[in-house]
């Protein structure tokens, strides 16, 4: 008996809960209306009519839907009365239920467009910040094939949304330092995040909170200044990249070694690389020595150019390094449109992963 008094106990809650949510609701209140007017029109016809309180309900609902099949006609005068206030009564509930209705609609897909939602999705790549490198990185994102969902957090989704064509974004509107909008994105969920927002001390406040409700998610941040990179790390990013002290030194070289300018050049183009920089599991090659694989590699059209070894990066490795079962391999290979032949077949050698699937 106190187990089943206590299942009542929380089925009676819920239901009130859920009743409480509906009242909030002005769909619910018209609803109510409508079957209050239904019931009256119903039993009141069953009285006048002489006839039994089912066909009177029945008729009450075909008069307030205006589908009049005629099979149950009014012979009162009293009977026409009330056909006549159920069918003015049935037209202004529904016009206003479908009116409300669509408005309802209307505006949750207003709300959404605009970034006032909660993200509910899980294993996501967050954006935060709307800047040229947020986009340029979205952008390469859906180019590398990651179908899975991002979310872009910022302040202005209406800049988004007049600049932005790439499908399948999701926008939360809202301040990145703020834990309730960084909760909205989902961030505890999400998989890899990525944090550009065109001001270095915002920047660690974000990574900082970020790294505070999600500590597995690799984070990538964008650091103007290169003399922040150090404390953009110990905030919690995993990868920073100073993109202005990078694009400097770019131009530099430009100047003075422009063949390895002209490298990097290939490999960010938008569109139309001739080469492009990928990882692939150094697993089949454990126990092997880097030049021996590499030579292997370069046969298949591959060029390994360094090895990411539990989180470090060793660039030009030594011909008589052992590659390990867990290392990766970065390898520079041609670009090849899908419908080439040898697309498929440089794919599966790749074995490319989803970003964010391994953290670095």
């Amino acid at each position: 008996m106190p187990l089943v008094a206590a299942i009542a106990s929380i089925l009676k809650k819920l239901v009130y809960r859920v009743i409480r949510q509906f009242q909030r609701n002005i769909i619910f209140d018209i609803a109510l209306i409508a079957v209050l007017v239904w019931l009256i029109a119903g039993l009141s016809f069953s009285l006048v009519e002489g006839v039994d309180v089912w066909t009177g309900l029945y008729w009450a609902l075909v008069t307030m839907t205006t589908v009049g099949y005629g099979d149950i006609v009014p012979s009162t005068d009293a009977g026409r009365v009330i056909a006549m206030l159920t069918i003015a009564s049935g037209i202004a509930v529904y016009t206003a239920l479908v009116s409300v209705a669509a408005g309802t609609i209307v505006e949750a897909a207003e709300r959404r467009r605009q970034g006032y939602i909660r993200y509910r999705g899980v294993r996501h790549v967050v954006v935060i910040g709307w800047t040229p490198a947020s986009e340029a990185a979205i952008r390469e994102l859906r180019g590398r094939g990651y179908s899975g969902d991002i979310v872009l957090v910022t302040e202005k989704p209406a800049a988004v949304m007049r600049e932005i064509d790439i499908e399948g974004i999701t926008i939360v509107r809202g301040d990145p330092t703020r834990r309730d909008t960084l909760l909205r994105a989902n961030i505890p969920r999400a998989n890899m995040v990525m944090v550009s927002t065109n001001d270095d001390a915002k920047t660690v406040l974000v990574v900082l909170a970020v790294r505070g409700l999600n500590a597995s998610a690799r984070i990538v941040a964008e650091a103007l200044h290169p003399e922040n990179v150090e404390l953009l790390h110990k905030a919690g990013a995993d990868i920073v990249v100073p993109t202005r002290d990078l694009g400097g030194r770019m131009l530099a070289a430009s100047l003075l070694e422009p063949g390895a300018a002209m490298f990097v050049e290939n490999i960010s183009r938008s569109e139309e690389r001739p080469i492009e920089l990928h990882e692939m599991p150094a697993g089949p090659y454990a126990g092997r020595r880097y030049i021996d694989v590499l030579l292997e590699l370069r046969r298949k059209g591959m060029t390994p150019v360094a090895i990411r070894r539990q989180g470090r990066l060793i660039p030009n490795p030594d011909d008589d390094m052992v590659i390990e079962r867990n290392d990766v391999l970065v390898v520079v290979v041609p670009s090849m449109p899908a419908e080439e032949p040898g697309h498929n077949q440089m794919q599966q050698m790749l074995q490319r992963e989803e970003p964010g699937a391994e953290k670095a």
